[in-house]
């Protein structure tokens, strides 16, 4: 009992330390990824219809809807220049993203309430908090600049660069890949910047290169509802020439990869708990070859056979069971106490308490996978008690007996 319990504390607290690094990645996520995006399954840009756009506004659950535009482009500040994705984005941006959670310095300004047009987008522009880092911007004192190949000019054209200058409103701190490389800035900027006559990046219309969907509250946590989502948007776009990914499939291969480490770390300690199983098997065979002759001698008073397996067999269950509870509460009040204190830190120049995260369906795997165990280990014991009795006589039981 006490190695299962010790095997299904080590099984809790694994698992929650696990867990609680996944929720820390995946939490930064949750402030930038839309709950669905939407991109073409061939070429670059696609070109959904203000009819279509109204539809698929006009989902139930759906809140938002956002057109973006992506592109590579050089960003170039004093001496420093280095490689960026620019992020071209629509009027409906600033209420698909969380920006208040991820503005570290300055005041988001996409709208220019001086324009013309009720909404139109400013020509301020947003930077990654990274990518300040790389250009060393300090106090600015002069425009940043993105530059992109001009494919229609001549190759020794003074005009060869399409240049954008830009003083940023505000810094936001992304999630690390897109950290060091994001420039937020207006669609129709995007559009004139990227703007070719190859097709790749046409300066026209509603080109852009994906759909962001935020849906309403709760609606991302149930698949059957997503996944209907999913269904109505195609049905608008009346092309099944799109995918669409949730947040997870977004990031499939870092979702892979935490899968992959729970799974071989759990399988590690499952080896562990089948060699404690084991000692559970020998513990209960030297038990009835000790309890032989009472076996016997109940047999003979009336005791059924099935009564005698039934006792060896529910010794084992309950001893694994009976562990596995105690380490699954033990480990349980252990990360909760890390929860609320953080008695283990992490080590480093950034000391931080160490993330972990309850979880009911890893408690449930715990229970199930340690009553396996010990139903499978007290079979054989069962069997052979049962087998104790048969073709014995009551004289042979006498005879043993004495």
């Amino acid at each position: 009992m006490l190695g299962y319990s010790v095997g299904a504390l080590a099984l809790v607290i694994l698992l929650s330390a696990l867990n609680g690094f996944e929720t820390t990645i995946f939490s930064s996520y949750k402030y930038t990824d839309p709950d669905l995006l939407l991109s073409p399954q061939t070429g670059l840009v696609f070109s959904p219809s203000n009819k279509q756009l109204q539809k698929l506004q006009k989902i139930p659950d759906i809140s938002v809807v956002s057109g973006v535009f992506l592109g590579k482009a050089i960003v170039h500040y004093g001496e420093q220049q280095t490689v960026c994705t620019v992020v071209g984005v629509d009027t409906a941006f600033n209420r698909r993203i969380l920006l208040d959670s991820i503005v570290t310095a300055g005041t988001v300004s996409f709208f220019d309430p001086k324009r013309d047009k009720v909404g139109a987008l400013a020509d301020m522009t947003l930077l990654s908090e990274g990518l300040v880092y790389r250009l060393g911007v300090g106090k600015i004192d002069a425009p940043i600049s993105l530059m992109v190949v001009d494919k229609q000019a001549g190759l020794h054209s003074v005009d060869a660069l399409r240049v954008f200058d830009f003083i940023p409103s505000a810094v936001v701190r992304l999630p690390e890949e897109q950290n060091n490389q994001t420039v937020y800035i207006a669609l129709e900027k995007a559009h004139e910047l990227f703007g070719t006559s190859d097709g790749n990046y046409p300066n026209r219309g509603n080109e852009i290169t994906q759909l962001e969907f935020r849906l309403h509250d709760g609606i991302g946590e149930n698949r059957k509802k997503v996944e209907r989502v999913k269904k109505d948007i195609l049905a608008v776009l009346s092309n099944q020439q799109y995918t669409i990914k949730n947040p997870q499939e977004q990031h499939l291969l870092l979702y892979k990869m935490f899968n992959t480490e729970k799974w071989i770390s759990f399988s590690i300690l499952a080896f562990v708990l089948l060699l404690i199983s084991f000692n559970l098997l020998g513990a209960l065979t030297l038990m009835v070859i000790d309890k032989r002759n009472d076996f016997l001698l109940l047999s003979h008073m009336g005791l059924k056979k099935s009564a005698i397996w039934a006792v060896v067999f529910w010794e084992g269950v309950w001893i694994s069971v009976g562990g596995t509870i105690i380490g699954i509460v033990l480990g349980s009040i252990l990360v909760i106490l890390q929860q609320k204190f953080g008695f283990i830190t992490t080590q480093g120049t950034l000391t931080i308490s160490y993330p972990v995260e309850l979880r009911s369906a890893d408690m449930l795997l715990i229970l199930l996978f340690n009553s396996g165990l010990g139903i499978l280990s007290a079979l054989i014991p069962a069997w052979r008690a049962g087998k104790v009795c048969d073709g014995n006589s009551e004289e042979q039981v006498v005879e043993k007996l004495d």
